[in-house]
């Protein structure tokens, strides 16, 4: 049966969803737009998630974030919308972007928390009134969180909007999974999908190339990635990625479809010790390339969901 507390995590609460017989747990911070800071499937811990409070009051490397209006990278903070100009603050100063929009800290509030024997489901919603001169659209967010036996974990975004006018969207999410204590031991496989041409500022430059690096499963090694993949096939079959490591193997999917998760960045941060696999609804530098990117009339929403599994 999975149990729920509440427990203290330095100046924040983290939520703890557990089922201690079966070894599957999760941990959230609401209060930190709900960021993930652990998941356990069948007892084994399978992200590098941010360990102290202090570590989660920065976030320099965006952990288990939510990212919302848009992923990714935004080419000098700047786009326009139906004739209008709008600036993001340069948060990314090694390439003046603005990067992973806004909700990282922001404040987001459980409405429902299911325990089950079998599963535990957790939702919670982040209302956000259009204050930002930068993003001057409202709207509700929503994240519906499942764990179930034997070992999966389930995620879903929903985005309305709440507004007269109509609105640029864009979401993702931005986990480091961690299977070995090195990146370089753990093996990847993935296929169907093209690389993104980028600029030395990490733009896409309009190209896209064939890439099948990890078409057989193989260990990383010294490679290093730090780019977008488009999907090739996404006419409703989930696209996914195989990440396997001492832990176990873990199956990671994606829905493709319209409004879904047609992207996803493949990230090796500099201490090689995890792989951050991010489902993205849009490319890089969507807000003035369009890849991607959903207009959401008054009214409106788009739903997408993507998820892993762990097996031995």
């Amino acid at each position: 049966m999975y149990r729920h507390q509440i427990l203290p995590f330095g100046k924040f609460q983290k939520q703890l969803i557990a089922n201690e017989e079966t070894g599957n747990a999760f941990m959230l911070v609401p209060s930190q737009g709900a960021c993930i800071i652990d998941i356990q499937l069948a007892g084994q811990s399978i992200l590098d998630g941010c360990a102290t409070p202090i570590e989660l009051d920065l976030n320099n490397w965006g952990k288990s974030a939510i990212l919302l209006p848009f992923p990714n990278r935004l080419d000098k903070g700047q786009y326009s919308w139906d004739g209008k100009t709008y600036e993001f603050p340069i948060n990314d100063t090694q390439t003046n972007n603005a990067l992973h929009g806004f909700a990282t800290d922001k404040q987001m509030e459980i409405t429902e928390i299911k325990l089950e024997n079998d599963q535990a489901v957790v939702h919670c919603m982040y209302q956000y009134d259009g204050q930002l001169d930068a993003y001057p659209f409202p709207f509700n967010f929503s994240v519906v969180f499942r764990i179930a036996e034997p070992g999966a974990f389930e995620v879903s975004f929903k985005v309305s909007n709440e507004g007269p006018a109509d609105m640029p969207i864009g979401m993702g999410w931005h986990p480091y999974f961690q299977l070995s204590e090195k990146l370089d031991d753990m093996e990847l496989l993935f296929s169907g999908a093209e690389l993104v041409g980028l600029d030395e500022r990490m733009i896409p430059t309009g190209k896209r190339y064939e890439y099948d690096e990890f078409e057989s499963s193989k260990k990383i090694g010294a490679t290093v990635l730090d780019n977008c993949f488009a999907i090739k096939n996404t006419e409703g079959s989930p696209f996914q990625v195989e990440l396997k490591g001492k832990k176990g193997s873990l199956q990671f999917w994606q829905e493709t479809g319209p409004g879904k998760f047609n992207y996803i960045q493949l990230f090796t941060p500099p201490n090689r010790k995890a792989l951050a696999i991010e489902p993205m609804t849009c490319n890089v530098n969507a807000f003035n390339n369009g890849d991607g990117l959903v207009r959401l009339t008054s009214g409106e929403e788009v739903e997408a969901t993507f998820g892993f599994s762990l097996m031995k």
